[in-house]
C-alpha cells in the first residue's frame, strides 16, 4: 500500500490543513509517507513522527534527515508528550487497524493546543475501496474460509464512523469529507507481485495457499481487472474517508 499512500497523502495533509512554521504530529508514521507530503508542501514546519515499530522509526530516521523532522518510539494509546504539545496532531492509515481508536484521538486532543488541528483518514471499507474489494470477492469465490481472513469492517472505515468518533471526543467544528485517488497499474504483474511478499491480510493470505490455489486466484484476478485482456494498464478506485475537528478552547 505504500504507493497509493505517497498518493494520498498531499490530498489529506491539506485537507488538515498544514501550514508554514507549526508544529505537527503524525502519529503511526510508518515509513513517512505523511511526513513527506507535509516537507513538501511547507517552507518550515516541525514534524514529530510516532510509531510503535521499532523497525519503522529506523528507517524513517535513515529517510529523513534534514532539520526539524524527529521520530520516536511510543504508543498512540499513550503518547510520549506533554499536553498542548503540537499545532495539529495527524494520523493516516491506522484508526481502522486499532484496537481502541476511542483512546487514540483522546490522545492526539491531549498533545494538540487548544484551537489546534486533529484529524484522521482510513480506507473505506463500503467496496470503494476497488484493491481489497475486488481481492476478496474473487478469493471467497473460490474458498468460502477465506471470510474469516477478509478485510471486513472494523471501526472508523465507513462513512459517518470518524466523525462519530471525533464528536464524541468533544472536539469542535468537525468535518469528515471522502477523499478519492485512483490506483494506477501497468500490467497485471504490476498488481499481483506484491501480493506474493506476504505483507498484510491479503499478502498473509496468499502466502498459506497451495500452489494450486495461488494460481487459481491468480486468474480470476486477471480476468476481473483486465476484463478478459491478456494484458496491459489499468486502474482502480480508491476512498479514504477523512476528518478534522479543533480542540476547544477552554
Amino acid at each position: 500500500m505504500g504507493r497509493w499512500s505517497a498518493k494520498l497523502a498531499p490530498r489529506f495533509a491539506k485537507f488538515a490543513g498544514i501550514r508554514d512554521g507549526e508544529r505537527v504530529l503524525d502519529v503511526g508514521c510508518g515509513t513517512g509517507a505523511l511526513i513527506q507530503a507535509m516537507v513538501n508542501l511547507t517552507r518550515r514546519c516541525e514534524v514529530v513522527g510516532v510509531d510503535p515499530v521499532p523497525g519503522l522509526i529506523t528507517y524513517a530516521r535513515q529517510r529523513f534527515t534534514g532539520a526539524g523532522i524527529t521520530f520516536d518510539q511510543g504508543s498512540a494509546f499513550e503518547l510520549p508528550y506533554s499536553d498542548s504539545s503540537f499545532d495539529r496532531s495527524l494520523s493516516m492509515l491506522v484508526f481502522h487497524l486499532i484496537s481502541a481508536p476511542e483512546k487514540a484521538v483522546s490522545e492526539m486532543r491531549r498533545v494538540t493546543k487548544a484551537g489546534g488541528t486533529v484529524a484522521a483518514c482510513t480506507w473505506d471499507a463500503s467496496g470503494a475501496m476497488e484493491l481489497s474489494s475486488i481481492f476478496w470477492t474473487e478469493a471467497i469465490k473460490l474458498d468460502p474460509a477465506a471470510e474469516a481472513h477478509a478485510e471486513r469492517t472494523r471501526s472508523c472505515n465507513l462513512q459517518g464512523q470518524l466523525s462519530e468518533l471525533w464528536n464524541t471526543t468533544r472536539l469542535n467544528d468537525v468535518q469528515e469529507t471522502a477523499i478519492d485517488i485512483r490506483m494506477d497499474f501497468t500490467s497485471f504483474d504490476d498488481y499481483w507481485l506484491p501480493y506474493l511478499e506476504g505483507v498484510g491480510p491479503t499478502g498473509m493470505y496468499v502466502a498459506g495457499l497451495s500452489h494450486e490455489a495461488r494460481d487459481a486466484l491468480r486468474e480470476r484476478l486477471r480476468n476481473r481487472v483486465l476484463s478478459g485482456q491478456s494484458d496491459g494498464a489499468f486502474s482502480l478506485a480508491a476512498r479514504a474517508w477523512a476528518v478534522r475537528g479543533l480542540v476547544p478552547n477552554w
